[in-house]
């Protein structure tokens, strides 16, 4: 069986273009109002008390540039001068709910991109955690992921990301089955350590008590690990970090992750150079493997995934290790998710060898609406194709008012 599913893998290129792999040249777009320091918000507008009164409208879930909106006369005055039509760049386009609750957001750009985010409200628990985007598209090209289909299109400004989840935060509110939104995982369409500088500007923004005030330990920051000096890069980001490792053999991973350049041995350098000068209590690590029933879920793949786990349980505080059953996309109609018993026979493999880190099997949300971890995927479109959508739409006055201008002139 892993023989075969294997071949697929070696001959199955349709979904993956070399050009696809190849990363674009990115062009890295300025801050622009939500990620913008409070600080110098304060000075834009003329006092803290307006800057106040535009993260008090953020907040409650309402454009602040809005006339209904809390925001001083004096604030909402000197943004329109600057030229902006909103403060949050981006809207919800739609919005879909599956059976359980989990509801996916398509989120419409200012230039025409989309991307979509995730609301998951836990099952039991009264939480609900927001699965965040970082990028438009993605070119790590993982065969078991649909958002892989697209390659990259381009990087995520800090407002764009941001934006997603002010709208989030918004339809979390509106619903009546749905906890409060307390968590971010930055695991949705994108790589964020191929976007960390914005990534990174978005998570202090979200953890800033004049702004977003998330709690650091509720946000999670994954990366497939493109190169050793991404995890370097994301060592002093705000939050927990995650690796979407899949497998500890390098053969094995090049098959799933076909654009791995680097030895998971030499990936592991780089994380724990990005672990080591973290505080004790931000050394909290989660280890993702995606399992694909005869590809990569046997006892002895567990073995030998916790033999590497090992050395980064030595540095971090605590090592989270979380096993996900693959979810079918149309693009990879051969992987199959693992039987229940296999999946406990490989979280019981790597306690016994590797008893110092919690293992925990991920439970599917979403799937039934294409939402749940490794589904999310939009229908590529230019830049130019996607400006004139947005365009068009703006002509017909069916988008709510975006930011024209990219950066606010002080």
């Amino acid at each position: 069986m892993r023989a075969l599913v294997l071949a697929l893998l070696l001959h199955d290129t349709s979904a993956l273009s070399t050009a696809t792999l190849k990363p674009p040249k990115l062009a890295t777009a300025s801050t622009q109002t939500l990620a913008l320091p409070f600080a110098e918000l304060s000075e834009l507008v003329g006092g803290t008390g307006r800057a106040r009164s535009i993260w008090d409208a953020v907040r409650s879930g309402q454009e602040p540039l809005d006339a209904d909106a809390p925001t001083t006369v004096g604030a909402r005055r000197v943004l329109e001068a600057s030229g902006l039509t909103a403060f949050v760049p981006a809207c919800l386009e739609h919005k879909d709910e599956a059976a359980d609750g989990t509801t996916k957001l398509l989120v419409r750009l200012a230039d025409g991109l989309a991307v979509e985010a995730v609301l998951i409200p836990h099952a039991h628990l009264p939480r609900t955690t927001l699965c965040i985007s970082s990028q438009v598209g993605c070119d790590q090209g993982c065969r078991f992921c649909a958002t892989a289909r697209m390659g990259l299109v381009r990087n995520l400004t800090p407002d764009e990301i941001l934006a997603q989840f002010v709208i989030a935060s918004r339809v979390a509110a509106q619903s009546t089955r749905m906890p409060p939104l307390t968590n971010i995982v930055f695991m949705g369409m994108g790589d964020a350590g191929r976007n960390a500088i914005n990534v990174k500007l978005a998570a202090t923004s979200l953890i800033d008590g004049e702004k977003f005030r998330m709690a650091r330990s509720k946000i999670t920051i994954s990366t497939v690990g493109p190169s050793p000096d991404c995890f370097r890069e994301l060592s002093d980001a705000d939050g927990m970090l995650a690796w979407s490792v899949h497998a500890a053999d390098d053969a094995l991973r090049k098959q799933l992750v076909p654009s791995a350049k680097y030895t998971v041995d030499e990936l592991r350098a780089g994380l724990l150079d990005a672990l080591k000068p973290r505080p004790a209590r931000q050394r909290t690590l989660m280890l993702a493997a995606t399992l694909i029933a005869g590809v990569n879920d046997s006892p002895e793949d567990a073995r030998r995934l916790a033999a590497f786990v090992s050395p980064i349980v030595d540095v971090a505080q605590k090592v989270n290790v979380d096993l996900i059953p693959v979810n079918p996309t149309d693009h990879a109609p051969d992987f199959l998710r693992p039987s229940d018993d296999a999946l406990e026979l490989f979280r019981d493999a790597i306690r016994e060898v590797e008893p110092r880190v919690h293992v925990a099997l991920r439970v599917t949300r979403g799937d039934d609406k294409t939402a749940a971890c490794g589904q999310l995927h939009i229908q590529r479109k230019s830049l130019s194709e996607a400006r004139a959508v947005a365009a068009a739409a703006v002509d017909a006055g069916e988008t709510p008012r975006l930011v024209l201008r990219r950066k606010v002139d002080r």
